[in-house]
């Protein structure tokens, strides 16, 4: 985790500096409110898409806040994989891992100087939480034996098992995400914004044993209008 935001900070003051370098700025937008659509892709152990929307409001030059919401597809983890891998071989069968998440987050960009007369750099940081669901599937004989575990009755398999809530069911985890990224207006209403979100689902050792916390990353492009 540590080397990722470390690689986000990098890549922050490397923006910075370069924007430090840019003279031109372009003319203020109409409107202090904004608010876009965020289809993305996220990046990690597992791969998937993801979809949102974001709002927010120019308190003046430099900042801007902020609030999303939307749903990543699967954000597993290498752990997720391991927990259920053992369950898998103690009823003689295979695992599909799955994990998505709904979330919403609240925060706030500080807006850089403009490059290139038009590109608006910004870096920022957010806090919220994520909905976090399991939907790990488990199989015997190519047959699906999910809901038969979660019961605790698996006559196909070769011996029973009761699902814990690491593999299956849903939890509320706390959330903090790193948006690094660029805007642009044009028809000066109407703005794209295509950013890095980096983001940290916060582990629940209260709720589940040795839980550790999960990595996100979101590449997205942002098409929205100013009011």
């Amino acid at each position: 985790m540590m080397r990722e935001i470390r690689s986000v900070w990098v890549w922050m003051v490397m923006m910075a500096a370069g924007a430090a370098t840019a003279n031109a700025q372009t003319a203020a937008p109409a409107g202090r409110y904004y608010a876009e659509f965020t289809p993305a892709a996220t990046l990690g152990h597992m791969s998937d898409s993801s979809f949102g929307g974001e709002a927010g409001i120019r308190v003046n030059d430099r900042l801007e806040g902020f609030l999303e919401a939307g749903h990543m597809g699967n954000v597993a983890t290498s752990d997720n994989d391991a927990r259920a891998a053992v369950v898998a071989a103690f009823i003689g069968g295979s695992a599909s891992v799955v994990q998505k998440a709904n979330y919403v987050d609240i925060g706030v960009k500080y807006r850089l100087p403009t490059l290139a007369e038009r590109w608006r750099p910004y870096v920022g940081i957010g806090g919220g939480v994520a909905r976090v669901r399991n939907a790990t599937h488990f199989f015997v004989g190519g047959n699906d034996v999910t809901a038969q575990l979660e019961a605790g009755d698996c006559p196909s398999c070769t011996t029973n098992v009761l699902l814990g809530n690491d593999l299956t069911g849903s939890l509320t985890k706390g959330l903090i995400v790193i948006p690094v990224g660029v805007q642009t207006d044009f028809a000066r209403r109407y703005l794209v914004d295509i950013s890095y979100r980096f983001g940290r689902i916060l582990a629940r050792s209260g709720a589940i044993e040795n839980d550790v916390g999960i990595s996100t990353q979101r590449v997205q492009v942002g098409v929205g209008i100013r009011f």
